[in-house]
């Protein structure tokens, strides 16, 4: 009977612990999350505004020359005779490219200038006429021959002037220093109608474009940098010109805006076509206490920051700013160089005891389990 009744207390003992263990009682406190406060310095340093493009590198002038073409109903034929330069070529203002026959433009200049005499003899038989005439009638006749004879003669000096001025173009010159890009001529065959030589200047800019939400920010004259990867460099370049209607394109719809960017002192080795990096500075603050963005809080002229005192306690301020960017903002006033604000909190997990539904947790990692324990 003794035994029974040990065997019933052993068992009630072990209920009871079990019980107790599973609601935490017996174990250290469960895990608790320590808060820990990420602070940053006011300090002095330069905040910009940049926003980031890729580009590429073009000639700010393309030239296309050509052999004259005849004004009105005629034309002119020109068989090239000589071609001085093939792709690649550099060449230097007023450089001879090419030349022509012009045997053809002769032939009808010389048309011309016997038509513009043909109509000048008429102008001046017009001009007898009418002075002559002594009737209403014939005055009126002489008058309108007199018209027609000067309209005549107007077109035939204008004619011959057009086709004179096309002897100079037999004769293709650079206009300026730059790199020949295509030839479409070769000696011995008819020029084309179009372009004969097709040259680059040898300044060089980026063409670049910049997103809809990124233009507002964009002028003409902001500083840029420009990181050629291909040479390995960084150049200074300055916002030249601002396409004033956005394009769109790929499948978001993204709308972005044309930006030329002149380049300060293009390095040699830099050619069209190659790939750029541009970052064009919005705005800038020089020399300027700043802190990072992150620690503000509020809006545009309500901004306030928490600082932290050197004893650890903290207190909320309120802040003039000036520049603020996606990383730094500017303090005007409310801070002191030095000074601590709070950028954020990071928490630490405190080591203990976790608790889980109805089983306890030891330090060691058993577990109860309602009424055994196992491991």
């Amino acid at each position: 009977m003794r035994l029974k009744l040990f065997a019933i207390v052993v068992l009630l003992v072990v209920a009871g612990g079990a019980i107790f263990f599973s609601f935490g009682g017996g174990l250290a406190p469960a895990a608790t999350a320590a808060t820990t406060l990420l602070t940053a310095a006011a300090s002095v340093a330069d905040v910009t505004d940049d926003i980031a493009a890729t580009g590429t590198v073009e000639a700010t002038t393309q030239y296309t020359v050509s052999f004259g073409t005849a004004t009105g109903s005629s034309s002119v034929t020109w068989p090239v005779t000589k071609v001085n330069v093939a792709v690649g070529d550099t060449v230097k203002t007023g450089d001879v490219l090419a030349t022509a026959d012009t045997t053809d433009l002769d032939a009808q200049i010389a048309d011309a200038a016997r038509a513009a005499s043909s109509a000048l003899l008429q102008l001046h038989q017009a001009t007898d006429d009418r002075a002559a005439a002594t009737t209403t009638r014939a005055k009126r006749q002489t008058q309108e021959a007199l018209y027609n004879a000067q309209t005549g003669y107007a077109h035939a000096k204008s004619d011959l002037a057009d086709l004179e001025a096309l002897q100079a173009t037999a004769t293709l010159k650079a206009p300026e220093d730059g790199t020949v890009t295509a030839v479409a001529i070769t000696a011995g065959s008819d020029a084309p109608t179009g372009a004969a030589i097709t040259m680059n200047s040898n300044d060089l800019q980026v063409s670049t474009s910049v997103v809809e939400i990124d233009v507002s920010s964009i002028k003409v004259g902001q500083q840029a940098s420009v990181t050629i990867g291909a040479l390995d460099a960084t150049l200074n370049g300055k916002v030249m010109s601002i396409d004033p209607v956005g394009t769109s394109s790929g499948s978001n719809g993204v709308v972005s805006f044309a930006v030329k960017v002149a380049l300060d002192a293009p390095p040699s080795g830099l050619l069209p076509g190659m790939s750029a990096d541009v970052t064009i500075t919005a705005a800038s603050a020089t020399g300027v206490l700043s802190i990072p963005s992150r620690a503000l809080s509020g809006t545009a002229g309500a901004y306030t920051v928490r600082v932290v005192a050197d004893d650890g306690t903290v207190s909320t301020r309120s802040v003039e700013v000036g520049l603020v960017t996606a990383s730094l903002a500017e303090i005007k006033s409310g801070l002191q160089a030095g000074e601590r604000v709070v950028t954020g909190t990071s928490s630490t997990q405190n080591a203990g005891t976790t608790v889980t539904g109805g089983a306890g947790v030891f330090p060691g990692g058993g577990v109860i389990r309602g009424g055994g324990i196992g491991r």
